[in-house]
């Protein structure tokens, strides 16, 4: 990042959205001796592969031990590479936008007129969204949507009425709850070789609409740091037809890289 006014519009603009649906099946109960772990995640896998791409509108909420900070937002999203996100102030004042891809990322703020660009590693993505998220977890993030390890889970039963799959990955420990009404990951984990929770995502107000199911509310909390994400979704389209992710760096930007 490029000094202190860039990160401090950032987080002024961040403001988050998800939204809602009605069960899949109604009253179902997890059961692990009626269902094998590996069908339920082929279950997760099967909701998440029906989701394509989304247009959305919501707020995203941003709080750390140095700062806080909230905005509206305007989504586009194509799974699995492509995301456009503008932002908007106060009395509907265009705040700045967020392109990510792969191989891309700009971020430009309007309020100190600046962009910023690069190839989004991991210190280039926590330069713009200040959290060590992956670019997958971002997708996850906004999408509601969690991937399961294609693997033998070391731990396999039922908490608080939800699916619970446990995996030991590179020395931390990932925990994902599966709401057995949605077949969605609700609740994910990450715990240091040493017990502490590092990483923590929830989501909530879940919605369905011809098969396809997501949250409006999704928070990621990195419980060591004190920081926290939050999204809400007040519209949303899935699979979206015309999307576009088409965006215009106004001539006279203070520019640099990443």
């Amino acid at each position: 990042m490029t000094g202190n006014g860039f990160r401090r519009a950032l987080l002024l603009l961040f403001g988050a959205a998800m939204f809602s649906c009605s069960p899949r099946t109604a009253g179902v109960k997890a059961d692990v001796n009626a269902v094998p772990a590996g069908e339920i995640a082929a279950r997760v896998a099967r909701r998440e592969a029906g989701l394509a791409s989304m247009a959305g509108r919501g707020s995203v909420s941003f709080e750390s031990p140095e700062r806080a900070g909230s905005a509206f937002f305007d989504l586009s999203l194509r799974k699995p590479d492509s995301l456009l996100m503008t932002f908007e102030g106060p009395f509907g004042i265009g705040a700045g936008f967020l392109f990510l891809s792969r191989q891309k990322f700009v971020m430009y703020s309007g309020l100190d007129n600046r962009v910023i660009s690069g190839i989004p590693g991991p210190a280039a993505i926590r330069s713009v969204i200040p959290m060590d998220l992956t670019f997958d977890q971002i997708m996850d993030a906004f999408t509601g949507g969690f991937v399961i390890p294609d693997a033998v889970p070391a731990r396999y039963t039922v908490d608080d009425g939800k699916y619970l799959l446990v995996y030991a990955i590179g020395g931390r420990t990932h925990s994902f709850w599966i709401d057995p009404e949605y077949d969605l990951v609700v609740r994910y984990e990450v715990h240091a070789a040493g017990g502490n929770l590092v990483l923590e995502m929830e989501s909530s107000q879940v919605v369905t609409r011809e098969n396809l199911c997501v949250p409006r509310h999704v928070t990621v909390n990195f419980p060591d740091e004190g920081r926290r994400l939050s999204i809400h979704y007040t519209s949303l389209d899935l699979n979206a037809g015309d999307l576009s992710f088409e965006y215009t760096v106004p001539a006279g930007a203070h520019s640099s890289s990443r």
